[in-house]
Protein backbone atom coordinates (compact mmCIF):
# COMPACT_ATOMS: atom_id res chain seq x y z
CA UNK A 1 0.00 0.00 0.00
CA UNK A 2 1.73 3.55 -1.00
CA UNK A 3 0.60 6.88 -0.59
CA UNK A 4 2.71 8.77 -3.54
CA UNK A 5 2.46 13.22 -3.13
CA UNK A 6 2.40 15.03 -6.13
CA UNK A 7 0.59 18.25 -5.36
CA UNK A 8 -0.29 20.59 -2.25
CA UNK A 9 -3.64 21.75 -2.07
CA UNK A 10 -2.15 25.50 -1.63
CA UNK A 11 -1.52 28.20 -4.42
CA UNK A 12 0.81 31.03 -3.66
CA UNK A 13 2.72 33.64 -6.20
CA UNK A 14 5.82 33.28 -3.99
CA UNK A 15 8.41 31.05 -5.85
CA UNK A 16 10.44 28.55 -3.19
CA UNK A 17 14.02 29.60 -4.88
CA UNK A 18 15.87 28.20 -2.22
CA UNK A 19 14.12 24.24 -2.04
CA UNK A 20 14.05 25.31 -6.43
CA UNK A 21 18.25 25.64 -5.74
CA UNK A 22 18.98 22.66 -3.98
CA UNK A 23 16.89 20.42 -6.24
CA UNK A 24 19.21 21.94 -9.58
CA UNK A 25 22.18 21.53 -6.81
CA UNK A 26 21.27 17.54 -6.54
CA UNK A 27 20.58 17.40 -10.21
CA UNK A 28 24.22 18.66 -11.54
CA UNK A 29 25.75 17.16 -8.54
CA UNK A 30 24.36 13.63 -9.59
CA UNK A 31 25.48 14.39 -13.13
CA UNK A 32 28.93 14.60 -12.21
CA UNK A 33 28.43 11.59 -10.06
CA UNK A 34 27.11 9.59 -13.24
CA UNK A 35 29.94 10.96 -15.46
CA UNK A 36 33.02 10.35 -13.01
CA UNK A 37 31.93 7.06 -11.64
CA UNK A 38 31.37 5.81 -15.74
CA UNK A 39 34.68 6.58 -15.40
CA UNK A 40 35.83 4.81 -12.71
CA UNK A 41 33.89 1.74 -13.51
CA UNK A 42 35.55 1.89 -17.41
CA UNK A 43 38.92 1.87 -15.70
CA UNK A 44 38.35 -1.07 -13.06
CA UNK A 45 37.30 -3.31 -16.11
CA UNK A 46 40.21 -2.43 -18.06
CA UNK A 47 42.30 -2.93 -15.27
CA UNK A 48 41.05 -5.93 -13.34
CA UNK A 49 39.62 -7.55 -16.66
CA UNK A 50 42.50 -7.24 -18.94
CA UNK A 51 45.66 -5.96 -17.38
CA UNK A 52 45.89 -8.65 -14.78
CA UNK A 53 48.60 -11.83 -15.68
CA UNK A 54 47.41 -15.49 -14.32
CA UNK A 55 49.29 -15.15 -11.26
CA UNK A 56 48.42 -12.05 -10.22
CA UNK A 57 44.63 -13.40 -10.33
CA UNK A 58 45.32 -16.31 -8.42
CA UNK A 59 47.44 -13.78 -5.84
CA UNK A 60 44.32 -11.57 -5.28
CA UNK A 61 42.54 -15.57 -4.75
CA UNK A 62 44.83 -16.02 -1.87
CA UNK A 63 44.29 -12.98 -0.42
CA UNK A 64 40.27 -12.91 -0.56
CA UNK A 65 40.38 -16.64 0.52
CA UNK A 66 38.45 -17.86 -3.00
CA UNK A 67 39.60 -20.77 -5.16
CA UNK A 68 37.77 -18.84 -8.06
CA UNK A 69 37.02 -15.11 -9.18
CA UNK A 70 38.46 -11.87 -9.50
CA UNK A 71 38.70 -9.85 -6.44
CA UNK A 72 40.56 -7.42 -7.74
CA UNK A 73 37.76 -4.27 -7.47
CA UNK A 74 36.69 -5.48 -3.85
CA UNK A 75 40.53 -5.73 -2.17
CA UNK A 76 42.41 -2.63 -3.84
CA UNK A 77 39.37 -0.21 -3.22
CA UNK A 78 39.36 -1.47 0.60
CA UNK A 79 43.01 -0.83 0.73
CA UNK A 80 41.87 2.73 -1.15
CA UNK A 81 39.33 3.08 1.77
CA UNK A 82 41.24 2.55 4.79
CA UNK A 83 42.87 5.00 7.29
CA UNK A 84 46.52 3.46 6.07
CA UNK A 85 46.79 1.94 3.18
CA UNK A 86 50.13 0.78 3.97
CA UNK A 87 49.41 -1.03 7.29
CA UNK A 88 46.27 -2.44 5.33
CA UNK A 89 48.72 -4.23 2.23
CA UNK A 90 50.23 -5.65 5.16
CA UNK A 91 47.51 -7.16 7.09
CA UNK A 92 45.94 -8.66 3.66
CA UNK A 93 49.22 -9.68 3.10
CA UNK A 94 49.81 -11.50 6.71
CA UNK A 95 45.92 -13.13 6.56
CA UNK A 96 46.40 -14.39 2.57
CA UNK A 97 47.13 -18.14 1.93
CA UNK A 98 50.52 -19.26 1.01
CA UNK A 99 51.29 -19.09 -2.41
CA UNK A 100 53.19 -22.34 -2.39
CA UNK A 101 55.94 -21.71 -4.75
CA UNK A 102 58.81 -20.50 -1.98
CA UNK A 103 61.16 -22.42 0.55
CA UNK A 104 60.11 -20.44 3.83
CA UNK A 105 56.87 -18.83 4.94
CA UNK A 106 58.79 -15.63 5.15
CA UNK A 107 59.94 -14.97 1.39
CA UNK A 108 56.27 -16.37 0.96
CA UNK A 109 54.42 -13.53 2.64
CA UNK A 110 57.57 -11.14 1.00
CA UNK A 111 56.31 -11.85 -2.24
CA UNK A 112 52.81 -11.32 -1.03
CA UNK A 113 53.60 -8.04 0.22
CA UNK A 114 55.65 -6.25 -2.56
CA UNK A 115 53.43 -7.81 -5.50
CA UNK A 116 50.13 -6.56 -3.62
CA UNK A 117 51.88 -2.94 -3.42
CA UNK A 118 53.16 -3.11 -6.66
CA UNK A 119 49.76 -3.87 -7.95
CA UNK A 120 47.90 -1.37 -5.97
CA UNK A 121 50.22 1.27 -6.90
CA UNK A 122 49.45 0.54 -10.69
CA UNK A 123 45.82 0.69 -9.64
CA UNK A 124 46.23 4.09 -8.03
CA UNK A 125 46.73 5.12 -10.96
CA UNK A 126 44.82 3.49 -13.65
CA UNK A 127 41.83 3.55 -11.75
CA UNK A 128 40.05 7.19 -10.69
CA UNK A 129 38.34 7.28 -7.41
CA UNK A 130 34.49 7.05 -7.46
CA UNK A 131 32.93 10.15 -7.29
CA UNK A 132 30.23 9.04 -5.09
CA UNK A 133 31.99 7.39 -2.47
CA UNK A 134 34.32 10.56 -1.92
CA UNK A 135 30.88 12.56 -1.85
CA UNK A 136 29.06 9.69 0.78
CA UNK A 137 29.56 10.32 4.29
CA UNK A 138 31.24 7.36 6.24
CA UNK A 139 29.53 7.50 10.13
CA UNK A 140 32.70 6.61 11.96
CA UNK A 141 34.72 9.28 10.53
CA UNK A 142 33.47 13.06 11.83
CA UNK A 143 33.38 14.49 8.85
CA UNK A 144 31.40 18.12 8.37
CA UNK A 145 32.19 18.95 4.72
CA UNK A 146 31.33 15.21 3.85
CA UNK A 147 27.84 15.63 6.06
CA UNK A 148 26.72 18.39 3.43
CA UNK A 149 27.94 16.60 0.37
CA UNK A 150 26.76 12.88 1.31
CA UNK A 151 23.58 15.20 1.35
CA UNK A 152 23.55 16.62 -2.09
CA UNK A 153 24.30 13.00 -3.92
CA UNK A 154 22.33 10.26 -4.61
CA UNK A 155 22.79 6.32 -5.83
CA UNK A 156 20.62 6.00 -8.66
CA UNK A 157 18.11 8.26 -10.78
CA UNK A 158 15.35 6.87 -8.87
CA UNK A 159 16.80 7.44 -5.93
CA UNK A 160 17.17 11.14 -7.38
CA UNK A 161 13.84 10.99 -8.40
CA UNK A 162 11.62 10.04 -5.42
CA UNK A 163 13.68 12.22 -3.07
CA UNK A 164 13.53 15.43 -5.17
CA UNK A 165 9.61 14.71 -5.63
CA UNK A 166 8.98 14.47 -1.86
CA UNK A 167 11.61 17.20 -1.17
CA UNK A 168 9.92 19.85 -3.69
CA UNK A 169 6.17 19.10 -2.37
CA UNK A 170 7.07 19.69 1.30
CA UNK A 171 9.81 21.74 1.70
CA UNK A 172 8.70 24.16 -0.76
CA UNK A 173 5.68 25.01 1.62
CA UNK A 174 8.27 24.69 4.52
CA UNK A 175 10.70 27.46 2.56
CA UNK A 176 7.44 29.70 2.27
CA UNK A 177 6.49 29.76 5.62
CA UNK A 178 9.80 29.84 7.25
CA UNK A 179 11.43 32.52 4.77
CA UNK A 180 15.00 32.43 3.31
CA UNK A 181 17.37 32.65 6.40
CA UNK A 182 15.19 30.51 8.97
CA UNK A 183 15.28 27.98 6.11
CA UNK A 184 18.57 27.76 5.53
CA UNK A 185 19.39 27.57 8.91
CA UNK A 186 16.67 24.43 9.57
CA UNK A 187 18.13 22.83 6.29
CA UNK A 188 21.30 23.27 7.62
CA UNK A 189 20.86 21.54 10.96
CA UNK A 190 18.79 19.10 9.34
CA UNK A 191 22.00 17.97 7.32
CA UNK A 192 23.74 17.78 9.91
CA UNK A 193 21.61 16.56 12.39
CA UNK A 194 20.75 13.38 10.64
CA UNK A 195 24.71 12.86 10.00
CA UNK A 196 25.51 13.00 13.47
CA UNK A 197 22.57 11.11 14.49
CA UNK A 198 23.46 8.03 12.16
CA UNK A 199 27.20 8.24 13.79
CA UNK A 200 25.80 7.80 17.00
CA UNK A 201 24.03 5.14 15.96
CA UNK A 202 26.39 3.01 14.37
CA UNK A 203 28.55 3.27 17.35
CA UNK A 204 29.87 -0.34 17.73
CA UNK A 205 28.72 -1.26 14.57
CA UNK A 206 32.00 -2.78 12.80
CA UNK A 207 30.67 -2.89 8.97
CA UNK A 208 28.64 0.54 8.96
CA UNK A 209 27.47 1.61 5.73
CA UNK A 210 28.46 5.16 4.25
CA UNK A 211 25.44 7.20 3.17
CA UNK A 212 24.24 9.92 0.77
CA UNK A 213 20.65 11.04 -0.01
CA UNK A 214 18.47 13.68 0.72
CA UNK A 215 16.02 11.39 2.81
CA UNK A 216 16.76 12.82 5.96
CA UNK A 217 16.40 16.70 5.10
CA UNK A 218 13.20 15.23 3.04
CA UNK A 219 11.70 14.00 6.62
CA UNK A 220 12.46 16.87 8.19
CA UNK A 221 10.38 18.62 6.20
CA UNK A 222 7.28 16.61 5.53
CA UNK A 223 7.29 16.61 9.80
CA UNK A 224 8.02 20.44 9.78
CA UNK A 225 5.06 20.79 7.45
CA UNK A 226 2.71 18.27 9.50
CA UNK A 227 3.45 20.51 13.15
CA UNK A 228 2.87 24.12 11.22
CA UNK A 229 -0.04 23.03 9.25
CA UNK A 230 -1.43 19.89 10.19
CA UNK A 231 -4.43 20.25 8.17
CA UNK A 232 -3.03 21.37 5.04
CA UNK A 233 -4.07 18.46 2.13
CA UNK A 234 -2.02 16.94 -0.08
CA UNK A 235 -2.74 15.24 -3.19
CA UNK A 236 -2.25 11.44 -3.25
CA UNK A 237 -1.75 8.91 -5.59
CA UNK A 238 -3.13 5.73 -3.76
CA UNK A 239 -1.66 2.39 -5.36
CA UNK A 240 -2.94 -0.72 -3.31
CA UNK A 241 -2.35 -3.60 -5.42
CA UNK A 242 -4.83 -3.08 -9.03
CA UNK A 243 -6.29 -0.28 -7.16
CA UNK A 244 -5.20 3.34 -7.96
CA UNK A 245 -6.89 6.27 -6.56
CA UNK A 246 -6.34 10.04 -5.66
CA UNK A 247 -6.98 11.18 -2.24
CA UNK A 248 -6.58 14.23 -0.80
CA UNK A 249 -4.77 13.54 2.66
CA UNK A 250 -3.65 16.06 5.69
CA UNK A 251 -0.44 16.69 5.69
CA UNK A 252 -0.20 15.20 9.23
CA UNK A 253 -1.54 11.96 8.71
CA UNK A 254 1.10 11.47 5.73
CA UNK A 255 3.79 12.52 7.92
CA UNK A 256 2.77 10.06 10.55
CA UNK A 257 1.86 7.01 8.28
CA UNK A 258 5.69 7.91 6.60
CA UNK A 259 7.27 8.41 10.02
CA UNK A 260 5.65 4.94 11.66
CA UNK A 261 6.27 3.28 8.38
CA UNK A 262 10.19 4.26 8.96
CA UNK A 263 10.19 3.51 12.71
CA UNK A 264 8.71 0.00 11.69
CA UNK A 265 11.27 -0.60 9.00
CA UNK A 266 14.23 0.38 11.05
CA UNK A 267 13.19 -1.65 14.30
CA UNK A 268 12.44 -4.68 11.95
CA UNK A 269 15.46 -4.76 9.27
CA UNK A 270 18.27 -3.20 11.69
CA UNK A 271 21.59 -2.37 10.40
CA UNK A 272 20.93 -5.04 7.59
CA UNK A 273 19.02 -2.38 5.23
CA UNK A 274 21.18 -0.36 2.24
CA UNK A 275 18.21 2.66 3.32
CA UNK A 276 19.18 4.69 6.01
CA UNK A 277 16.31 4.70 8.31
CA UNK A 278 18.24 6.47 10.90
CA UNK A 279 18.44 9.49 8.90
CA UNK A 280 14.68 9.35 8.28
CA UNK A 281 13.67 9.18 11.63
CA UNK A 282 15.84 11.63 12.80
CA UNK A 283 15.36 13.56 10.58
CA UNK A 284 11.26 13.85 10.96
CA UNK A 285 12.44 14.49 14.95
CA UNK A 286 14.52 17.70 13.89
CA UNK A 287 11.94 18.96 11.69
CA UNK A 288 9.05 18.06 14.05
CA UNK A 289 10.76 20.30 16.92
CA UNK A 290 12.08 22.91 14.51
CA UNK A 291 8.67 23.70 13.06
CA UNK A 292 6.62 23.20 16.54
CA UNK A 293 9.21 25.97 17.94
CA UNK A 294 9.08 28.17 15.32
CA UNK A 295 5.12 28.12 15.13
CA UNK A 296 5.26 28.77 19.06
CA UNK A 297 6.93 32.01 18.29
CA UNK A 298 5.34 32.91 14.44
CA UNK A 299 1.84 31.38 15.19
CA UNK A 300 0.20 34.65 13.88
CA UNK A 301 2.42 35.03 11.01
CA UNK A 302 1.97 31.47 9.94
CA UNK A 303 -1.15 31.61 10.04
CA UNK A 304 -1.01 35.08 8.32
CA UNK A 305 0.54 32.76 5.11
CA UNK A 306 -1.58 30.11 4.98
CA UNK A 307 -4.56 32.30 4.90
CA UNK A 308 -2.90 34.15 1.80
CA UNK A 309 -2.33 31.29 -0.33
Amino acid sequence: MIFLPYKMDLESNRIPVITLLICTVCVLVFWNQYLKDSQHNSAISQFCNESLERGEVILLRKIAHEDSGNHCNVIFEEIREAQNPEEKIEELAMQAEPIGAFSTDEDDYRYRYGRLEELYNQYELKVPKSLTGELAYNPKELNFVKMVTSTFSHGDVLHLLGNLLFFYIFSASVELLFGVSVYLVFIFIATIGTSLAYSYAMIGVNDALPTIGLSGVVMAAVAALAVMMPSARIRCLFWFLIIFKVFRIPALFLALWYIGWDIYEMNSQGNDSYINYVAHVSGAGIGALFGLVYYLFRKNEIRASVSSY
